[in-house]
């Protein structure tokens, strides 16, 4: 089999088997502990098949410049999503019902607001620690470095970036912070393809969720 058929098997079993940990969540107790290990189990997931299916060249040690950059890139992010956030959730409150878009808000800050405000201490900071390190690490290693990298050997680099931050926000199952996520999919994808180095959108990712969650710490 070649190496770009095993990339794509990795592809394929990653997604069957996150969508198929969806639709099984909906049969399991909703209780804070088996919200987590299912957060838990996607990145993991995430992380199998972008190490399973990465090419190790897309793995090398940033210089300091490189993570000095990545963290700038990463709080350039984090500006671009807070803006971009607050004028789909504006275009949505004009377009739509105003119960119906703080419905949708709600469901969308709901899981990961949820973990993040337990009284228990292991899930607060496991959840901490997924927000800053896992999922920052699992989706960039899927989404970008086995994705974009895979792809752009068939569609080009522009296509590849664009497709990779479709699924990415698909994924998300977000309405109205689908296009934020969107152009944090892209804008994660040029970040991967101009360094073809897939720890400088981990960091930058890292950054992004850190300042959420400093931004959700100071405003409880």
């Amino acid at each position: 089999m070649a190496a770009v058929d095993k990339r794509t098997m990795w592809v394929f079993l990653v997604l069957i088997a996150v969508l198929t940990l969806g639709l099984t969540a909906g049969f399991l107790p909703r209780t804070e502990e088996m919200r987590l290990a299912l957060l838990a189990l996607q990145q993991m997931l995430f992380i199998l098949g972008g190490i399973a299916g990465g090419r190790r060249e897309v793995f090398r040690r940033p210089d300091r410049k490189t993570v000095a950059y990545s963290l700038l890139s990463g709080v350039l992010l984090y500006v671009l999503n807070t803006v971009t956030g607050l004028i789909s959730i504006r275009a949505a409150m004009y377009l739509f019902d105003y119960d119906l878009v703080q419905s949708l808000l709600l469901r969308e800050r709901l899981g990961v607001e949820v973990l993040l405000a337990s009284k228990k201490p292991l899930i607060f900071f496991a959840m901490v620690f997924l927000l800053t390190l896992g999922a920052p690490i699992g989706e960039e290693l899927f989404f970008r470095g086995l994705l974009v990298d895979l792809w752009k050997e068939r569609y080009g680099t522009g296509k590849a970036v664009l497709l990779a931050a479709l699924l990415f926000a698909l994924m998300h199952f977000y309405v109205l912070q689908f296009v934020p996520v969107l152009l944090s999919g892209i804008f994660l994808g040029i970040l991967f393809a101009r360094s073809e180095n897939v720890l400088v959108p981990i960091i930058a990712h890292a950054a992004v969720n850190s300042l959420v969650l400093c931004v959700w710490l100071l405003g409880l």
